[in-house]
């Protein structure tokens, strides 16, 4: 009887051994976890200061482009000499490759934001398995119907 007793009690120690263990592996994932998002909230503010950078400076191209329109025709009306036709085309390109970096540089900030929102995703399902097998639960269990 003793002996049942001991045995008992050393399955007992094993098992809260285990469970402690998994403890401190499920604590070091939410850590983990913790500052991957951390992480993701800094690069998310980064990209809106980013595009609130960038539309500042769509917003001052425009403006650019208005006032240069503006003064080319108070040029032509004073019978001064303004920029020809290539100039101006020239100008336009160079103006439409910026648009373009900025554009890009945008897609490639909304592909990073894509990319850490299926790492978040990932991070929640592993914590749901780790809640699952911590609760014991197995899909195939077969339950009486209530």
């Amino acid at each position: 009887m003793e002996e049942r007793k001991r045995a008992a009690d050393q399955r007992d120690r094993v098992a809260d051994e285990r469970e402690r263990v998994a403890d401190e592996r499920d604590l070091a994932g939410d850590q983990r976890d913790e500052v991957a998002d951390q992480r993701e909230r800094a690069a998310d503010e980064r990209e809106r200061t980013a595009d609130e950078r960038q539309r500042r400076a769509d917003l001052r191209e425009l403006a650019s482009d208005a006032r240069e329109a503006r003064l080319d025709q108070l040029a032509r009306a004073a019978m001064d000499a303004v920029p020809d036709h290539r100039q101006r085309s020239r100008e336009s390109i160079n103006r439409s490759r910026e648009l373009l970096r900025s554009t890009r540089e945008r897609l490639d900030r909304s592909e990073a934001a894509l990319h850490r929102a299926d790492r978040r995703d990932e991070r929640e399902q592993r914590e749901i398995q780790r809640e699952i097998g911590r609760s014991g639960f197995q899909p195939n269990d077969e339950r009486p119907a209530p």
